[in-house]
């Protein structure tokens, strides 16, 4: 649902700027106070598998159009590809082995069916490219792993880093492969791959004699020891989930460990960071070892409240404060460590961030085609408060990582949790968007349809969820409690629902057949850049540095001079609710031509 600014009206200020008091003691009631104090707990979750969800509406189209973009040119022959391990034309980041081949079959594998491919030429591919494996393993340039280190030549120069960024893309894609459609060819290449870490990679490359010439600075940061050695740790613990083969399991914990000497901010490389924290998120949920989870927290933590996360959601493809550029695929390993840290968690701050990503960043990175590439980002020392011109459509990395995201998304739409000390489960509803959900607790099959409907001047976002289960089943319905919002209202045949709050959901006594009417109550507010609710500023004085946000839209200026950030007046109603001026547009406001263009969605404001 595109929520304009235009819906919202004057009579906004008549919302209540605090949440309702918790209602008399209820079933509801004690089930929130029971929620609030029991552990959070990954192994009770019950998640569908992304393809038999159904995503429809807005972001339900953007996510089909990423999926065209890889039936569209260059992307669309074999040969285009396969280039990164056959070297049959000249075409960019050659050296990257696998890094375009490898991603192309992840994500063309895991959004297809077994017996209905995602792209035509999808099974050739497969097919075709185990032949050009090295015997030791690898894929691309014969090289004499016991050579130093050349990180003197620029991205397109290198040679052994970028072979190994782009490997560790190739194992997860032959996996994929061999998990969508039972491919054993597939699956021996990848495991090849994986012996080749276990054999190689990790005594060459986490050597504590060798630290000088890790630590060396590379002249490519994409091409960097740091970015592109750590990157295949994700394709050893696949290896381990596939086969149960413990020694890629114990050569994902000794580069993980090993990691931890380079696990720093800033770092030079924003999707090779994230990506190898998403691999500690899956080393935690193998071993149950808290520390990889503490490192991602905090490395998640440090990253907001230092200014690494700009207020659109996103990073800049240097995980760096002052960043000149963004990158897909940086924005989609944002999203999707946003998801996996609550899966484990279960704050929903972590879900309040992927959805401002979602909303903002993402739709501002994702290109008429259906691709992702890269803007320009304009900053200055607190971080980004611009979103400077579009310059690169990526479709040699950020176009397959962009779905990508997508994909992961759609599992965490709805999903449920079987409570063991009760016969009652729950079903978290974490985003408000358009979706069909199946669900199996307790071997019991359920499904969630969640709809959007036409927004009015108190709610930005309203929704229809519909329950759908065993006859006569009961079930908590847990329904996010979004940052931007000061309450969720939830009405049943017309008739308004009781929902205590616990820990960010509101909470309903629901049961098979019910139809929700949801409401998620909003007025425009402020943030500092480091998403701190701010009060608006009193009328005649003046706050520097502000975010505006309506519901999950930021609120941005089209701007033809982002050198600097730009005054901005407000009008406050009587009740001080402030009044969206005219100049700022949402992200969904945008055409796809404006979307091109700068926008700012910093402001030094001044009230009236």
């Amino acid at each position: 649902m595109r929520i304009s600014r235009r819906t919202f009206i004057a009579s906004t200020a008549l919302l209540s700027l605090t949440r309702p008091d918790l209602l008399a003691q209820s079933g509801a009631n004690l089930w929130a106070e029971e929620l609030a104090k029991a552990p959070f707990d990954r192994a009770k979750l019950a998640f569908a598998a992304s393809n038999d969800v159904g995503f429809a509406g807005y972001f339900g189209t953007r996510y089909k159009q990423s999926l065209d973009r890889l039936c569209a040119r260059p992307i669309d022959n074999a040969p285009f590809v396969l280039d990164d391990v056959n070297f049959n034309q000249k075409r960019r980041f050659y050296n990257y082995s696998g890094d375009i081949s490898g991603r192309y079959i992840e994500v063309a594998s895991l959004t297809s069916t077994k017996e209905k491919p995602t792209t035509p030429i999808l099974p050739q591919i497969v097919d075709e490219i185990v032949q050009y494996q090295k015997p030791d393993g690898h894929f691309g340039r014969e090289v004499d792993w016991n050579k130093p280190i050349d990180v003197a030549g620029s991205t397109d120069q290198s040679l052994e880093m970028p072979i190994l960024w782009g490997n560790g893309r190739l194992m997860l894609g032959l996996f994929a492969a061999y998990e969508r459609f039972g491919n054993e060819k597939a699956l021996e290449a990848a495991k090849k791959m994986a012996d080749f870490y276990v054999n190689i990679v990790v005594k060459r490359f986490c050597d504590p004699a060798r630290m000088d010439e890790y630590e060396q600075k590379a002249k490519g940061y994409a091409a960097a020891y740091v970015t592109c050695v750590f990157h295949g740790i994700e394709g050893l613990v696949r290896a381990y989930r596939i086969t149960g083969e413990k020694k890629y399991l114990d050569c994902a914990i000794e580069m993980a460990d090993f990691h931890e000497h380079f696990d720093t901010l800033p770092v030079g490389h924003s999707h090779g960071s994230i990506s190898a924290h998403e691999a500690l998120v899956m080393l935690y949920e193998e071993t149950n070892d808290k520390k990889y989870l503490d490192r991602v927290v905090k490395r998640w933590n440090d990253a907001v409240s230092q200014g690494f996360v700009n207020p659109s959601g996103g990073v800049c493809e240097n995980y760096i404060v002052e960043g000149h550029s963004d990158e897909g695929c940086s924005e989609a390993d944002w999203l999707r460590i946003c998801l996996m840290i609550w899966r484990n968690v279960g704050e929903t701050k972590y879900l309040d961030f992927a959805e401002r990503m979602l909303y903002n960043e993402y739709q501002m990175n994702q290109w008429r085609t259906g691709g992702f590439g890269h803007r320009y980002m304009i900053s200055d020392a607190q971080g980004c408060f611009a979103w400077g011109e579009r310059y690169a459509e990526s479709y040699w990395c950020c176009s397959y990582h962009g779905p990508l995201g997508y994909y992961e998304l759609k599992e965490f739409l709805a999903v449920g949790a079987v409570n063991s000390d009760s016969d009652v489960d729950t079903i978290y509803y974490n985003f408000p968007l358009e979706f069909t959900t199946p669900l199996v607790l307790r071997g019991a099959k359920w499904q969630i349809m969640s709809r959007q409907v036409a927004p009015d001047a108190s709610a930005p976002i309203k929704t229809v969820a519909t329950i759908a289960g065993p006859a006569g089943a009961p079930v908590k319905f847990a329904i996010r409690v979004p940052d931007w919002a000061q309450r969720v209202e939830i009405e049943r045949d017309g008739e308004k629902v009781e929902a205590p709050t616990s820990g960010g959901y509101a909470i309903v006594d629901a049961k098979v057949g019910d139809e929700l009417a949801i409401s998620y109550a909003a007025v425009p507010i402020l943030e500092d850049r480091r998403f701190r609710r701010i009060d608006p500023p009193k009328s005649g004085t003046k706050i520097d540095g502000c975010v505006l946000r309506y519901g999950p839209n930021l609120l941005a200026a089209k701007s033809n001079d982002v050198s600097k950030i730009d005054g901005l007046r407000i009008k406050l109603d009587e009740n001080g609710v402030v009044q969206i001026p005219d100049s700022l547009v949402t992200v969904a406001d945008m055409s796809e031509d404006d979307r091109c263009g700068a926008h700012a969605f910093v402001f030094n404001v001044s009230a009236e």
